[in-house]
């Protein structure tokens, strides 16, 4: 299939209960204003599975791949394209039960992408359990030549040595003097109430592998509270991204 242009989203809605059906239902009408070609979501309870694949139109245009429930847990991964899919696979990180990666191949402009969404270990302390978590991806994606990786992290700015060539961290090479925090305290009312204390961290990331896509656009999502009598009441506890990829020499 030819395509000129990729639209990618990532978003962690957070599998705590509290306003759930009300922010996966923002969630959702965000993204609906966009239309995406390709969106994965982390922490995906059978919850946000159902309100998101009750959308009329995500049935109409989507097609789907998720791992809900079971082993996973409340860290579901779900992956969303309206583009064709051509394969689809799934492998858990290791040292974790509940976390791993989705990844899904893209037939485009005669070769193939592969999308793969993750969600490393979380907390300081697992630092290293992340460095070989996102090894074991990249060694799962070792011969794709055309890859975006984008999920949530969890990784600190400590850890950003881990992430080198050939992959490329689209918010700084794009917006190189913004934080592009996608936990954050002082705009994020709802996170600030629950860690009652400062926090500024780009956890959610998209990295681009390879020379077909050139990185146009990032921005953030979900930067506002899902009603006007809910002003701290966000969609997450996370921003989502979306990301504008450009086919090059098309």
């Amino acid at each position: 299939m030819a395509c000129d242009e990729l639209t990618l989203t990532t978003y962690n809605i957070w599998n705590d209960s509290a306003y759930d059906k009300e922010r996966y239902l923002a969630i959702a009408q965000l993204l609906s204003r966009r239309s995406p070609d390709v969106m994965v979501f982390q922490e995906v309870t059978s919850t946000a599975s159902d309100v998101l694949l009750s959308q009329d139109w995500i049935r109409a245009s989507y097609s789907c791949a998720a791992v809900v429930g079971g082993e996973a847990g409340d860290y579901g991964l779900l992956l969303l394209s309206r583009l064709p899919v051509s394969r689809v696979a799934y492998a858990r990180l290791p040292w974790s039960d509940s976390r791993g990666f989705l990844q899904a191949e893209l037939p485009l402009n005669g070769a193939t992408t592969v999308v793969c969404c993750l969600h490393l270990d979380s907390g300081k302390a697992s630092a290293r359990l992340r460095g070989w978590q996102l090894r074991r991806i990249f060694r799962a994606l070792r011969d794709a030549d055309e890859a975006v990786v984008l999920g949530d992290f969890n990784m600190r700015d400590a850890e950003n040595g881990r992430i080198g060539a050939p992959y490329r961290d689209v918010w700084p090479m794009l917006r190189p003097d913004e934080g592009g925090f996608t936990e954050d305290t002082s705009a994020n009312l709802m996170l600030g109430d629950l860690k009652n204390k400062p926090r500024h961290v780009r956890f959610d990331r998209v990295l681009l592998k390879g020379d077909q896509w050139r990185a146009d656009a990032i921005e953030l999502l979900g930067t506002e509270p899902i009603a006007d009598d809910l002003p701290r009441v966000f969609p997450s506890d996370h921003f989502g991204l979306e990301c504008r990829l450009t086919r090059r020499n098309p």
